[in-house]
């Protein structure tokens, strides 16, 4: 009797479904962290998903330049890191786990079973590019403009 009138409560109380998924399948934080991405460098996050998964993907720039998020395929890192050590070439790119040129950023999608790469790109590969202090009259010596970001990865 005292499940049954549980279960009449959960149907009529709104959330309460959504409480009980959560706990079955509880959020997961695969990354998370506060980190300096210095001029001409990314940083390069390797996550798997063995089920579809609901990811996050939670990025803020705390300091610095713009800066470039990224997700791809394990093979198209290959070709971002091609882009990313001479700055030409091309790569693709998972658009709805991406944002290009950004200060901060929270998106959220489901994705398929896999192997991610997400990269946090602070080079002349992606939209967002370092100042170039050598075009500047008179030349400037060329600093290390490096970029702060916070970021959290979770999949449920």
């Amino acid at each position: 009797m005292l499940s049954a009138m549980a279960m009449i409560l959960c149907l009529v109380l709104p959330g309460c479904l959504e409480r009980v998924n959560d706990s079955v399948n509880p959020e997961q934080k695969l990354f998370e962290d506060t980190i300096f991405v210095d001029e001409d460098e990314h940083i390069k996050l390797t996550w798997t998903i063995d089920s579809p998964a609901n990811i996050k993907i939670n990025l803020e720039k705390l300091d610095g330049p713009n800066i470039d998020l990224y997700t791809m395929s394990e093979l198209n890192y290959e070709d971002y890191k091609s882009c990313a050590e001479d700055g030409e070439g091309s790569f693709n790119f998972y658009s709805d786990l991406s944002d290009p040129n950004t200060a901060g950023t929270n998106i959220e999608v489901t994705v398929d079973s896999g192997t991610y790469v997400t990269v946090i790109d602070n080079t002349d590969c992606g939209d967002a590019k370092p100042p170039d202090q050598g075009s500047t009259i008179p030349p400037q010596s060329d600093t290390n403009d490096r970029s702060r970001v916070q970021y959290t990865i979770t999949a449920q």
